[in-house]
């Protein structure tokens, strides 16, 4: 604690000491990362760059702190300190298992944990039993005898909510209340879960009773997207966390609500902005001539890099394997093309060329085993130019 400092604002006719930060309050904001690389001091300002660049992804570093031993090597480790306790949270999910490269891979706690850790005592304590708690059902509609399905239904200038439960000749009310959402909400894709839009961010309800089960803290979000498997929800809003944080795009885990990992984007062009692979495993946005595809938990590119596909448009994930089928426009002499591709190996599994092309629509059989293209192609003459559509079938091997 000797090295940590604070900058604390003096105002007239208060005393410094009223001020001065307590131990209590700035400790949760502290983590220690391990294994870092074990350096000299020459290449300590590169190694700081370097650790900075990834923690300041979670959130404003006030300060950091590399220990030296008595050779004016770095030993292993360091201190950061966040503004709040949230942001050193966000730097534990997010930074915990980080490789760095093949030999260093950081483990990140914070703080407190190790106070915790020094203050146990020598005699052991059984544990006190804590009462057990159900947890709401959240595939409680599936009991229904008749089968019902069910719909949201949002009116009336107070925002009314309304989940109705309809079947081939009857349909009744399941839960209603006022002002439940503030803009539309959207059941998940498995039902587990309905999600309603707030100005400070995204309740999640569910159960028989529809109680929360959980929050996203994410004010003014525009956009949300739960990944086909529900493990994980999208989050969109035209303004940034803070000042200091320009990330707008945020990944969360559904069950435990952390952030996973946030992008920052200035102009959204299209909804959603990324894509899910059927099991959750992936999820890939186009970036220029690049396919950027995402692996979980990690959040991180696959293989550490983009895929380079030139003039490519548009993709869509197959429903029941991991492939994309994606398409490349034409380029003088080079005719359109469209691809199956194999993920995480990335090798296509089919392929095929199209030519007088303006613009591909692509649709997968339900069990993925045929893949559709609705083709745009422009006839040219000497006196017009006219549009007609084709389709054809890829065989996928």
């Amino acid at each position: 604690k000797q090295w940590y400092q604070r900058r604390v604002p003096i105002t007239a006719g208060s005393d410094i000491l009223d001020n001065r930060p307590h131990s209590s309050e700035t400790i949760e904001n502290v983590i220690i990362v391990d294994n870092i690389p074990v350096t000299d001091s020459s290449k300590l300002v590169k190694l700081t760059n370097v650790l900075l660049k990834i923690f300041s992804k979670c959130g404003k570093v006030e300060t950091h702190h590399i220990p030296l031993d008595e050779n004016s090597k770095t030993k292993g480790f360091m201190f950061i300190v966040y503004r709040n306790g949230q942001e050193a949270t966000n730097a534990i999910s997010s930074c915990n298992g980080y490789k760095l490269d093949k030999n260093h891979c950081f483990a990140v706690n914070r703080l407190s944990d190790f106070e915790h850790c020094m203050s146990i005592p020598d005699k052991w304590e059984d544990p006190k039993p804590e009462p057990y708690k159900p947890q709401a059902n959240l595939k409680s509609w599936m009991t229904d005898a008749e089968c019902f399905d069910q719909f949201a239904i949002v009116h009336g200038k107070n925002r009314n909510t309304a989940v109705h439960s309809c079947g081939p000749s009857q349909s009744f009310t399941v839960q209603q209340r006022e002002g439940w959402t503030e803009s539309h909400v959207k059941f998940s894709p498995k039902g587990s879960y309905l999600a309603t839009c707030h100005k400070q961010g995204i309740a999640l309800w569910g159960g028989p009773e529809f109680s929360k089960v959980g929050r996203f803290n994410h004010p003014n979000v525009t956009y949300f997207q739960f990944s086909p498997c529900e493990r994980y929800f999208v989050t969109y809003s035209k303004t940034s966390l803070s000042p200091e944080d320009p990330q707008n795009l945020i990944i969360w885990e559904t069950r435990s609500c952390l952030n996973k990992r946030a992008f920052s984007l200035p102009v959204l062009n299209y909804w959603p902005y990324f894509k899910w692979s059927h099991d959750g495993q992936y999820f890939a946005t186009i970036t220029g001539d690049n396919l950027s595809i995402y692996s979980t938990p990690s959040m991180k590119l696959l293989d550490n890099k983009k895929i380079s596909v030139q003039n490519i448009r548009d993709f869509s994930w197959c429903p029941c394997e991991n492939w994309i089928a994606y398409w490349q426009s034409e380029n003088k002499n080079i005719p359109a093309r469209v691809t199956i591709m194999d993920v995480p190996s990335c090798e296509p599994l089919s392929a095929k060329n199209l030519f007088n092309v303006s613009n591909i629509e692509i649709f997968w059989q339900n069990s993925g085993n045929y893949l559709a293209v609705k083709v745009d192609r422009t006839i040219k003459n000497k006196k017009e130019k006219s549009t007609d559509c084709d389709s054809a079938l890829i065989p996928l091997l």
